[in-house]
């Protein structure tokens, strides 16, 4: 088992990524381009994005192990961050469409929910 710190650190290189990859993929959507054009742009930050997704849910997971939280009752903010983690999976459909640079600008704020609910542990 790895320390706590490790896996808080691993889920921050995560989000990172994860907001990296939404930002590319909203950056190939802004600049348009052929169709295979556009698929050779996104492969790379799709991958990221998956890969990211998934680093982000077992660090999450880790830390709840080494805080032992992992009984039978969660509290409401961990179900509030899956929801953001729910919406940022989903959210690379909606960057794909002709209206993504909507997305690009809420992603600080799905951002923001997420850090505001594991700063503040709300309820």
């Amino acid at each position: 088992m790895f320390p706590y710190e490790f896996y808080k650190v691993l889920h921050l290189l995560a989000i990172l990524v994860l907001f990296t990859a939404m930002g590319g993929l909203a950056m190939v959507t802004l600049r348009g381009g052929t169709d295979e054009e556009m698929k050779a742009a996104r492969k790379p930050l799709m991958i990221a994005h998956g890969v990211a997704l998934l680093v982000i849910l077992v660090a999450g997971f880790g830390m709840m192990a080494r805080l032992q939280m992992m009984g039978s009752g969660w509290p409401g903010w961990i179900f509030g961050k899956v929801g953001v983690w729910l919406a940022l999976g989903a959210g690379t459909a909606l960057v794909k469409r002709p209206m993504g640079n909507a997305w690009y600008l809420l992603l600080p704020i799905v951002g923001a929910v997420g850090a505001w609910l594991a700063v503040t542990k709300p309820f």
